[in-house]
């Protein structure tokens, strides 16, 4: 029980007395304990304790909790509230009791980073795809159950340099500040990435279905991290390449268009004559690459540029 339970069990414990002097002789009459009990106002009455009850269903017994807390009321209190009431109810056991809420409007955590942002985006014109780190941990606030849901931001302090924040919120709202509370954090901008829906193997080739997006701190980009989807389309892993994972230059290569030991077709071109022969791969390489190649009718070794699939340019047979 918390000091604030403890608290409001004693203001009660201590009207019981005066309970006692007020309630005067009453005729019995079967009553019941609830279980649990939304408590609407700023006082606990005695209709939020029992039901079926002859009389003062609104008689008042003390403070409620705070909006969104609870207290429990043991079965010690209630025998007394009883007998001091004249009701006709006694604990059946010691473990009886009652939890009490205080009903509460709140004011959840992803509503008061939304303010945040949006203010953010209009306010300084900073790109929207960033994070918001706050210091202690994203607020909450809590306000009375009459309250409508409402939070705006009453002042933001922004270093852009440091990608730090101040701000306070006020709620439900400017004109009527119930709830006043204080924010800090930082504002780290973010990088959308191409990386892979699923992992892929060395070999397949890396299509356009293959991509989807993530969204990576702007300070861990580097050099080697593909940006560029069209980098990546047409590619294929050097080994297994993880999904979801941002994808670098040195995981990526063009898939090989010649593989060492096949037969190829090895082209040379000369103005608009064209002469084509038999060769065998050396080596293996993708389009662009100049790999060693065998000249089957001549066992002759030469270089040659990959042109296609199975096909070599020379300068030379």
């Amino acid at each position: 029980m918390t000091s604030v339970m403890k608290t409001t069990s004693r203001t009660i414990i201590a009207a019981l007395a005066g309970l006692a002097l007020a309630a005067g002789a009453n005729p019995a009459h079967a009553v019941g304990l609830k279980q649990n009990s939304l408590v609407g106002g700023n006082m606990i009455t005695l209709g939020d304790i029992f039901y079926d009850l002859p009389r003062d269903e609104d008689r008042i017994l003390g403070p409620a909790p705070r909006p969104g807390q609870e207290m429990v009321l043991n079965a010690r209190t209630l025998m007394r509230i009883a007998v001091a009431l004249d009701l006709k109810w006694r604990p059946g056991s010691s473990a009886d009791y009652i939890v009490l809420s205080r009903a509460a409007t709140i004011i959840e955590p992803p509503e008061i980073e939304n303010v945040l942002r949006t203010a953010l985006i209009e306010q300084e014109n900073i790109n929207d795809d960033f994070k918001i780190t706050f210091s202690e941990g994203t607020p909450e606030i809590v306000l009375p159950a009459e309250l409508p849901p409402g939070i705006e931001l009453s002042s933001l302090d922004y270093r852009a340099d440091k990608g730090w924040f101040n701000a306070t919120f006020v709620a439900p709202s400017k004109k009527n500040p119930v709830q006043r509370i204080s924010a800090s954090g930082r504002i780290e901008q973010l990088v959308k990435v191409p990386v892979l829906r699923e992992s892929l193997r060395s070999g397949a080739i890396i299509g356009q279905h293959d991509i989807e997006y993530k969204s990576i701190p702007k300070r861990s980009l580097n050099g080697d991290i593909m940006i560029n989807p069209e980098n990546v389309i047409g590619m294929t892993p050097r080994r297994l390449l993880l999904s979801g994972e941002p994808i670098v230059s040195s995981e990526i290569e063009q898939p090989k268009a010649v593989t060492r030991g096949e037969s190829i077709t090895m082209v040379f071109n000369n103005g608009g004559l064209k002469l084509t022969a038999k060769g065998k791969a050396l080596q293996d390489g993708a389009r662009g690459d100049t790999i060693r190649v065998m000249n089957v009718a001549s066992n002759r070794t030469i270089d040659a540029t990959v042109s296609g699939d199975g096909e070599v340019l020379v300068e030379t047979f």
